[in-house]
């Protein structure tokens, strides 16, 4: 009697891991901005990877339960924007107050600015005007929200890619993987130093969370799973190659090198955590990672527009003379209890309710295991 491998069980599409992940890329960028470290670009390539990985999930949810893509992409508007408009509010009346208190501070923007940022479409003058770094858009009222403009073209092209598996029969997988392999040929020629807001500039980290789902939910099988994890591999050293020989200005004529080389490591590191997850969070240690998981698009949103604000405030807190350790430590804490308040009027409303689900999908039946 021949005996087949053991079938591999998909993973169900919730990770665990992945909210607290996304609370700590928050915080790197909040530490960022304050001064402790440059990371903060670095933290928004992972939010690439995790968004990668969750918008292919909503996708495949909304194609398996019939939601289509009208379902998708409302679930996505409703995600996004509102929290997202909210801010862009509280930024405008953080401006007035500081034109209110000095009458020389001035924010005097075209019609067509506010066009641009209520709608997130800051990207378009890119296509112009293309800049050496994204956070460099002049029409951006908050640099942070940078990384916003290519979110929403995410969603589109997902959107798009959702269609053409219903309608046409085309599997989404394929689209991401054709769509990823221009942009690493797009990263490959013009690794850095031009910026024109086009999604493509960004797809291949992406990509990688994209495929991370399908191979940890869709295709599990074995062969999958190696090809998935040589190429991958293959990607980082092919990057990190490309870095190591030429060092001359390394950052900024190679910076799509670097972010893939790092992203690749980040992607394999979340393949190999996918079974403790469930563990890694149910820990008592990881539950305030997981809680600043929960609020990191609003502190993601408003933390950079009130630095000055809540610098004067830490300042009021803490004795004169304190160490810069305890400065910075305040100054973090009320971002985030700031960033609580933002959400919870602003971001939870929204929210939509997930059902508890099961920790792996249902097992293939023993008959089908060994034959």
């Amino acid at each position: 009697m021949s005996v087949r491998p053991l079938a591999i069980a998909p993973w169900a599409p919730r990770y665990e891991l992945i909210e607290g992940l996304r609370g700590l890329a928050a915080l790197a960028v909040v530490l960022h901005h304050v001064g402790v470290a440059s990371m903060g670009h670095y933290a928004v390539m992972v939010f690439f990877v995790i968004s990668g990985y969750c918008i292919t999930a909503s996708a495949e949810s909304c194609r398996r339960g019939g939601g289509g893509v009208r379902g998708f992409m409302t679930r996505r508007v409703k995600r996004i924007y509102p929290p997202y408009l909210a801010a862009v509010a509280f930024f405008a009346l953080t401006r007035a107050v500081r034109v209110a208190a000095d009458p020389n501070e001035d924010f005097k923007r075209p019609v067509l600015d506010w066009v641009q940022n209520l709608t997130l479409t800051q990207w378009m003058s890119d296509l112009i005007h293309p800049v050496h770094w994204p956070v460099q858009n002049s029409k951006l009222f908050v640099a942070a929200f940078w990384s916003l403009n290519y979110e929403e073209q995410f969603y589109l092209v997902m959107g798009i890619s959702l269609l053409a598996a219903i309608r046409l029969g085309v599997p989404m997988i394929s689209s991401v993987l054709v769509l990823g392999g221009i942009g690493l040929i797009w990263n490959w020629m013009i690794p850095g130093n031009w910026i024109c807001g086009l999604f493509i500039e960004y797809w291949a980290h992406f990509a990688l969370g994209s495929c991370l789902f399908f191979v940890l939910c869709q295709y599990p099988d074995l062969p999958y799973r190696r090809a998935f994890l040589g190429l991958t591999l293959c990607l980082g050293l092919a990057c990190a190659s490309r870095v190591i020989l030429r060092t001359t200005n390394t950052f900024d004529d190679l910076r799509a090198m670097i972010e893939l080389t790092f992203l690749s490591a980040v992607t394999l590191a979340l393949f190999f955590l996918r079974p403790l997850s469930q563990r890694i969070s149910a820990s008592v240690w990881w539950r305030p990672i997981a809680a600043l998981g929960t609020i990191s698009y609003s502190l993601y949103l408003i933390h950079q527009f009130n630095l000055h604000l809540v610098a004067s405030v830490a300042r009021h807190l803490i004795p004169a003379g304190s160490p810069r350790t305890l400065s910075i430590v305040t100054i973090v804490a009320l971002q985030v209890l700031l960033a609580t308040i933002f959400w919870y009027f602003c971001e939870r409303p929204f929210l939509r309710k997930k059902p508890e689900s099961p920790q792996r999908m249902p097992v293939v039946p023993d008959e089908a295991r060994i034959a």
